[in-house]
């Protein structure tokens, strides 16, 4: 009895032995198999699915830009899977709105858009006499007003080379410290080489090119000490006054 418990006892540890040895050389199918399904049905979800489909769109940074006229040109694809979106292209059709400097888009799971804009910002208002068209800092015109904002120097522009004119006006008004800025009624301009600063009581700052307006713009601030009609500082290393009161 006890050499036949004993025999059994061994066949069966052998019969364990042998078992554990199958399922380890299993074991690794198996792993691969539950991972590649799993790969499948993520692959699946994130791309196929409706589940994580674009179901709407969320806009931030919007204040002048109506939302709709954002979300209209963005022309987001609504139902197709969030992962397999766009993005860039959906920004740069945002972009093409005069208004917008730049527009981000990102992926708000599990099924929404997120498109951030910023709006250009209007240093200048530029008149050619009847209409008012506002201008960022980087030179583009992008709006046109019915009147000139009170808060902003309005630029008369004239002549043909309208557009570098326009930047070259830019580039002046941002020169200015806040102090002289808001001394400044109007800039006229025939060209971008014969900008003027038209301030109060009829005085005049002959600025002439955007080049060197930092250093003009101290020279300035030294010159108007002295209380005259006509500041020209076109060459800041020989700067002029005219009607000068002595």
């Amino acid at each position: 009895m006890s050499q036949s418990t004993d025999l059994a006892r061994a066949q069966e540890r052998f019969a364990r032995r042998q078992r554990l040895v199958r399922w380890r050389g299993w074991l690794p199918w198996a792993v691969g198999g539950v991972i590649v399904l799993l790969a499948g049905v993520i692959a699946w979800l994130f791309y196929f699915s409706s589940v994580l489909a674009v179901s709407g769109v969320k806009v931030a940074g919007a204040d002048t830009v109506p939302v709709a006229t954002i979300t209209q040109v963005a022309a987001a694809p609504l139902g197709t899977p969030l992962a397999k979106v766009d993005l860039t292209a959906i920004a740069d059709r945002v972009r093409t709105i005069q208004s917008v400097a730049d527009a981000q888009v990102t992926r708000a799971w599990p099924n929404q858009l997120k498109i951030v804009v910023t709006e250009r910002v209007p240093v200048v208002v530029v008149t050619d006499g009847s209409n008012f068209e506002l201008v960022d800092a980087t030179g583009v015109a992008f709006k046109t007003v019915p009147a000139r904002p009170v808060d902003l120097p309005e630029a008369l522009v004239v002549g043909t080379r309208r557009e570098v004119t326009i930047s070259s006006v830019v580039k002046v008004s941002a020169a200015l410290p806040e102090t002289l800025r808001a001394q400044v009624n109007s800039i006229s301009a025939a060209s971008p080489d014969s900008i003027t600063l038209n301030l109060g009581s009829n005085v005049k700052v002959v600025w002439g090119s955007a080049d060197d307006s930092e250093r003009k713009a101290e020279v300035l601030s030294v010159l108007m000490k002295r209380d005259a009609k006509v500041y020209d500082v076109s060459a800041p290393d020989l700067p002029v006054t005219k009607g000068e009161k002595k």
